[in-house]
């Protein structure tokens, strides 16, 4: 995110890179920074996020259209952390696993005068090894994201506007199985099919959140 100071941190920003790594992983990283005018509530985007997150498997076979199952017992709702095990099954051909442990905190105001503004945070960050769930690479393929959300507000000339700031790395690790490239590129549209559908959950609670205040 560090990356973003080149930029006016209230203007709408996206980089998109994709390449394959030196080992045969193909990587895709996404950056963006996406406004939300008229957002007057950071908990209420942030609570918004964590419930799609708390039914990823059900949000991910909506929005991508493959079958997703998830293999662990379901996290609790509303907790900060929780860990999404999941297999997907993508055009019928092949299972990818997923292995994710996902953070998140909300910092309210501080006082008057303080300059601490609300702050809300979303981690998520794949799993290397699990003794319960392990990879199976001889019949899936590893699919590792990492994801880091912030939600704040900030400052402008004509109000506060709140900004929601993404930056993911989708690494689909070199499998023991071939995988065609149609299928290594609907995993990475299928993620990004997802991104979208959180900006818009984003965008619906913050719409909410301006219309009831």
């Amino acid at each position: 995110m560090l990356q973003r100071q080149h930029y006016a941190s209230t203007a709408e920003f996206c980089d998109r890179k994709r390449y394959e790594a030196t080992n045969g992983d193909f990587v895709s990283t996404h950056f963006e920074v996406m406004p939300l005018p008229g957002a007057r509530s950071v908990k209420a985007v942030i609570d918004a996020l964590q419930i799609f997150v708390y039914n990823i498997e059900i949000s991910l076979s909506e929005v991508v259209g493959d079958i997703t199952v998830r293999e662990n017992d379901d996290a609790k709702p509303g907790s900060p952390v929780a860990q999404h095990r999941l297999v997907a099954t993508i055009g019928d051909m092949v299972q990818t696993d997923t292995n994710n442990v996902a953070f998140a905190e909300y910092r309210p105001a501080g006082p008057p005068g303080s300059g601490e503004h609300e702050l809300g945070l979303m981690i998520c960050d794949a799993v290397d090894e699990d003794e319960l769930f392990p990879y199976r690479p001889q019949t899936r393929v590893r699919q590792d994201m990492t994801q880091i959300t912030m939600i704040a507000t900030h400052h402008t000339g004509t109000g506060e506007p709140m900004i929601v700031m993404t930056r993911w790395c989708l690494r689909i690790r070199k499998s023991d199985i071939y995988v065609s490239p149609f299928v290594v590129e609907r995993i990475r549209n299928g993620v990004e099919k997802v991104g979208e559908a959180m900006l818009a959950t984003a965008r619906r609670a913050a719409a909410a959140g301006s219309t009831s205040m």
